[in-house]
């Protein structure tokens, strides 16, 4: 199980938006939190 960075929702990693960023990858449970993470990701990290 991954969790959201954004909104701390649990994940399964299978069919989760990723993004990569300074060589870790995030999953997200959708589009709007990957795209709020993008915005400040020293926020999340």
């Amino acid at each position: 199980m991954k969790t959201d960075p954004v909104c701390k929702m649990q994940l399964d990693e299978q069919g989760t938006v990723t993004l990569e960023h300074d060589g870790n990858t995030y999953h997200f449970c959708c589009p709007s939190c990957k795209a709020i993470f993008e915005k400040n990701p020293s926020k999340f990290c």
